[in-house]
């Protein structure tokens, strides 16, 4: 696998040089039990779904769906990273009320492995009817840090929760980009910012799911410690504060640049908290990966 990130990391660096300087199928509900919060929307209830992907440059796609009489509140993905192979995680976005989706493609240039997508959806009774402000921006093609989507509610309104997509970003040998940040903005924007591949043009969207009369969610936010180890994955969890719960999250990595930077392949509930986790590709600096929990 190091050679692997070895390789995708020296087309990203050689570029900015030369620029200057599987199905899816339902899953039982599970995860940890319901958590009651300090407000009207209930209980989270998580549902998941599965897929695979078998080979280099195949996808995964997996839509989770709540229970009758919940609404998705948030939701998230884990793709975990193995031996010869590598998640790109290109898409987490809500799908209607009820559901969730995520993307993710295999990088395998080796034996063939394959990638198991697990994707979540956190819901509530009586959580309210949400609409989506979605942001597209252009890429194109020449290596850089960026650029950012940000995507914001109509006044009056705040963001619930939000999500990234793109189409599937391997294009043999490298990418046309990969998402590094997808976070709420203040209370009523969403964030999703990439770095620009050399693999040619492309176009990335940040999603905000918006809702009236609502209440903003406190935002709580952990760090891992900063990773300058090639192929070693790190971690960070954001704790809610006693007495409420995440249903919805975020990721970020704002001091990755290309030569160090994390392929994101976890950001999910896990207990009480946000777990968000990278497989760290280059050497030094090290860079830390960041996790907010949007907690209620």
């Amino acid at each position: 696998m190091t050679r692997m990130l070895t390789a995708v990391l020296a087309v990203l660096v050689l570029s900015a040089a030369a620029a200057h300087a599987a199905s899816a199928k339902s899953a039982p509900l599970g995860g940890p039990p319901p958590h009651e919060a300090p407000n009207s929307t209930g209980a989270v209830v998580e549902a998941t779904a599965t897929a695979q992907a078998i080979g280099d440059g195949s996808t995964a796609t997996a839509t989770a769906t709540c229970p009758h009489g919940t609404r998705a509140a948030g939701g998230g993905f884990n793709a975990p990273s193995s031996p010869g192979a590598i998640p790109l995680v290109y898409e987490s976005v809500k799908a209607g009320q009820h559901s969730w989706r995520a993307s993710a493609q295999l990088l395998d240039p080796g034996n063939q492995s394959a990638l198991n997508l697990t994707t979540y959806v956190y819901c509530r009774k009586h959580f309210p009817v949400t609409r989506t402000a979605a942001a597209t921006v252009p890429t194109d093609g020449q290596v850089q840090i960026g650029p950012t989507a940000s995507a914001s509610c109509p006044r009056g309104e705040i963001a619930t929760a939000g999500g990234f997509r793109m189409a599937a970003p391997l294009v043999s040998p490298t990418v046309t980009d990969l998402f590094f940040d997808s976070i709420r903005s203040g209370t009523s924007s969403w964030d999703a910012r990439v770095v620009t591949g050399p693999a040619g043009p492309s176009a990335i969207t940040s999603e905000a799911y918006c809702a009236r009369n609502a209440t903003a969610l406190l935002e709580s936010d952990g760090s891992s410690t900063p990773n300058a180890q090639d192929s070693v994955s790190s971690t960070a969890t954001a704790a809610c504060p006693t007495g409420t719960s995440p249903a919805a999250g975020g990721f970020a990595q704002p001091d990755s640049a290309v030569v160090s930077f994390f392929f994101v392949y976890e950001s999910r509930r896990v207990g009480d908290g946000w777990q968000v986790s990278g497989l760290h590709s280059g050497a030094d600096p090290g860079v830390a990966l960041d996790s907010a929990a949007y907690c209620g």
